[in-house]
């Protein structure tokens, strides 16, 4: 009899099926949640000690990934973690590109980027230049070019300007303004001659002081150098140079670079002022036989040649630049109070008055009247209107052809009527600021 073999259900064949994808599927969710859950406490506390027993950072349970605790620097720059002690001495650099602190042993004598040396650096944070492949895939297509304008020149190197031929470094430039002697470089008597290559010079120096003073830190490290300052107060105000227009070209020079050091930048002017008693009674020029002018009578004025040279024309662009100067000197108490008591104001007067009619001079004016009220009479652009006195702008003695302190209403009454037909012009702001002071409501005047 044939015996017959019997046969599983299918039901029980699907069954075993699901069971086993059910099983291949859990133990594939079992693997996965086990490499993403966090490491356990233990799994971190084996990373957490280095040979040597240094104590390390671990973020991950991947040792490559753990650090040590304390900075380890070398000879090279690395990258410092948030979270990493530094130790002391290190020379540490800030990269503004990709935001991150790098740090290397310090090396005392590493040599310095030109132009720097001679001069007090700090090291602790210095700009990494951004490599030139990453600066081309950071410009988007299709953007306009790169504008230069406003950006702080590198110190290194002045590449000519005014007609030179080679470039001049900013502490180069210093040293060589400071070792000429004001007053004595000419054609006169006694006076020493520079070649027209040593006077291009000059002024190539001067121009680069000037760019560089624009930024906080160079401006700061000018006024900190006191022979510098001195020297370039004393040109601005008439010092000679030089006679005709390359002395006045130097003086202008002079002028700007005092403007760009105190500009936005109170710390400069504070280290100026701080000399300033110095400054006024240091010799400034020759005034003839063996008087010397001091610093402290040329500073505030007169507006032209305080000592004049044969041929000589006061230069209008000059008296701009000193104006400029005076402007940014004024934002210092010390010197303000000093400006009011060697008659300034007059001498402001005196340029606005004196120049009437002459078309050459409309700017410089204009400045000076701005000068004058923005400083003295505008409350609204921080002037201290309880600095000027009330008799400067109260009727007192005649003041035609008188440029007294009290006069100052007078003229500035006689300059808008002058010019009564032209709204716009800036007698008429300053008349109405002189009227708001002498009525106590000092504030903006509206034409």
């Amino acid at each position: 009899m044939a015996r017959s073999r019997s046969r599983a259900p299918a039901s029980r064949s699907i069954f075993t099926k699901m069971v086993f994808v059910f099983l291949v599927v859990a133990a594939v969710f079992a693997v996965f949640a086990t490499a993403s859950a966090p490491p356990s406490e233990d799994a971190i506390s084996q990373n957490k000690v280095a040979s040597g027993g240094q104590e390390m950072i671990c973020h991950t349970n991947v040792a490559a990934e753990c650090y040590p605790k304390v900075f380890e620097p070398t000879a090279e720059f690395k990258q410092v973690h948030e979270d990493q002690d530094l130790p002391p001495g290190l020379h540490v650099r800030l990269n503004i590109y990709t935001g991150l602190r790098e740090a290397k042993i310090n090396d005392p004598n590493e040599e310095l980027p030109a132009g720097l040396a001679g001069l007090p650096v700090d090291s602790s944070v210095v700009l990494v230049d951004q490599p030139e492949e990453e600066v081309a895939a950071a410009i988007p297509k299709g953007a306009p070019a790169y504008d230069p304008a406003g950006v702080v020149k590198d110190p290194g190197a002045h590449a000519g300007g005014e007609g030179s031929s080679s470039a001049i470094t900013f502490h180069e430039s210093i040293a060589l303004v400071k070792g000429v002697a004001v007053g004595q470089v000419g054609t006169g008597p006694g006076q020493v001659s520079l070649t027209d290559a040593e006077q291009s010079r000059f002024l190539d120096a001067l121009v680069e002081i000037d760019d560089v003073a624009h930024d906080i830190y160079y401006g700061l490290k000018l006024a900190e150098d006191h022979a510098i300052t001195r020297q370039l107060l004393c040109l601005m105000s008439g010092g000679r140079v030089g006679d005709g227009s390359s002395g006045q070209a130097a003086a202008q020079k002079a002028a700007a670079a005092v403007a760009a050091a105190t500009q936005n930048n109170p710390n400069a002017l504070r280290e100026i002022a701080k000399q300033w008693e110095a400054y006024k009674a240091s010799p400034c020029m020759p005034a003839g036989g063996n008087a010397t002018t001091l610093l402290g009578d040329v500073v505030f004025g007169p507006y032209g040649d305080a000592v004049p040279s044969a041929g000589s024309t006061t230069s209008t662009s000059w008296t701009r630049s000193r104006l400029l100067a005076i402007n940014g000197l004024l934002k210092n108490e010390v010197i303000m109070k000093d400006f009011l008591a060697r008659g300034g104001l007059t001498e402001m007067l005196r340029l606005l008055v004196d120049h009437e009619g002459d078309a050459a001079y409309d700017s410089v004016r204009q400045r000076a009247a701005n000068l004058v009220h923005d400083n003295f009479l505008d409350a609204s652009m921080g002037a201290d209107v309880a600095l000027w006195p009330a008799s400067a702008v109260v009727a007192g003695a005649p003041c035609n052809g008188n440029l007294h302190g009290h006069c100052w209403n007078h003229h500035a009454q006689q300059l808008a009527k002058a010019h009564k037909r032209d709204k716009n012009h800036w007698s008429h702001d300053l008349w109405k600021g002189l009227q708001q002071h002498k009525s106590g409501k000092s504030g903006k005047s509206e034409l």
